[in-house]
Order: structure tokens, then sequence, then C-alpha cells
């Protein structure tokens, strides 16, 4: 019996490592602003700045966000069995909003005290694109993660590492595919295709598809 088709989108490390020193650079933003509103608050004729009030809520918010998203990303490192099915997330990116949300905080503070207007204020539409991004993270994210995906079906392997790096090859031009503790290469009549999986989280589920194709199809092995 042949398989079903499988779609798997490569999750890759250090796409996370990046958006996770994003939410970081969030953070070294937020704890000054933090540390700014507690300090307006105490200011004389401070007690009632409801603006130094929101700044110090939201930069709290920021921070335990940020928190909760290191405790979860600590977590899945400390699995033995990282989680066999993984997907681009499909909804806002909060910690996002929220950074922004603090931006534009910061960028009406500025105004109150004199100079620029608002609408001038870089920091302003700074504010304004970042909690843009974060509303919009999920369509982002699907356009992103779509780019990077190995499809296999009966009629073939697809293997797409990059926009610009794509691998097809129909089951007929496979002589064989080679496991190893690190990847999974694809030998074919002209050419070879190695999957490296150590750059991969969802290493396991790519490694259990190719191994399931292999084991119901029967390939020409290479003598």
């Amino acid at each position: 019996m042949t398989p079903p088709a499988i779609t798997i989108i490569l999750d890759e490390k250090r796409k996370r490592l990046g958006a996770l020193w994003q939410k970081l650079q969030h953070a070294i933003v937020g704890v000054p602003l933090l540390i700014a509103g507690v300090h307006r608050l105490r200011m004389p004729g401070g007690g009632g700045d409801l603006l130094a009030i929101t700044e110090i809520v939201v930069a709290a918010v920021l921070l335990v966000l940020l928190a909760r998203d290191l405790r979860a990303e600590a977590a899945l490192q400390l699995r033995r069995e990282p989680p066999i099915a993984s997907h681009a997330d499909g909804g806002p990116e909060w910690i996002d909003v929220v950074a922004g949300a603090l931006l534009i905080i910061e960028a009406v503070h500025a105004a109150r005290e004199g100079g620029k207007p608002l609408f001038e204020r870089a920091t302003f539409f700074l504010g304004v694109t970042t909690a843009a991004i974060g509303l919009l993270h999920g369509r982002i994210a699907q356009l992103s993660w779509k780019r990077r995906e190995i499809h296999i079906d009966e009629h073939g392997v697809r293997v797409r590492t990059s926009r610009l790096r794509d691998f097809d090859a129909s089951w007929a031009d496979i002589r064989d595919i080679r496991f190893s503790g690190t990847s999974i290469s694809i030998e074919t009549v002209t050419t070879s295709q190695t999957i490296t999986l150590g750059r991969y989280r969802n290493a396991n589920e790519i490694r259990a598809a190719f191994e399931q194709w292999d084991a119901m199809r029967v390939l020409p092995r290479a003598p």
C-alpha cells in the first residue's frame, strides 16, 4: 500500500533563534521604558500620570510575554524527543504587538514634552510598524515557511530549503535513499540532494517520512 502524500514544513533552528533574538531586543527596549515610567510617577505631580501608568503596565506585560516564550523554548530544548508535527504559527505575535504599543506610548510622552509633533517622530512610526508586523505575523510566517518544505508523494520527492534551492525528482529517477545519523541523501541518475537533519527541529518528522516511503516503495538500489 502506498503511503499518503506528505508535506513537511522545515522548522529551521536558525530561524527560530533569530526570532528569539528579536524578542530579546524588544526586552532591551522595554526595561529602560519601564524604569522611565516609574521615574515619571515618582516626580512631583506625577502620581496621576495615566500615560506613565500605561507605560509601566505595557512594559511589564512585554517582559512577562518574553519570560513565557523563553520558558517554552527552554522546555522544548530539554525534551529528549522533539514534537513530531510542526507548522508555522498561525496567529499574531503578541510580544511584537505589545512592543509596538510601548514604542507608541514613548513617542506620545516625547511629543507632550515638546519638539516634533507625534506623527513626525521616528519612534511612533517604528511602533506602528512593529505592532502591524506582530498582528500580521501568522500570514507572514505562512508565506515564509511555505518556501521551505519537503513534499513526498507517489510521483516523487520535492525538497525546497530556500527560494533558490529546489530539488525535484521522480521515483523513476531515484536510485537510492541513504540514511545516516545526521543526514538523508537522495541519489538520482544525474545528481544528489543531502538534507542536513541537524538544521531542523523537526528532524524526526523528516526522517520518519523518508523511512516510511523507503520501506513501502521498491526503489532501484545502487550496486
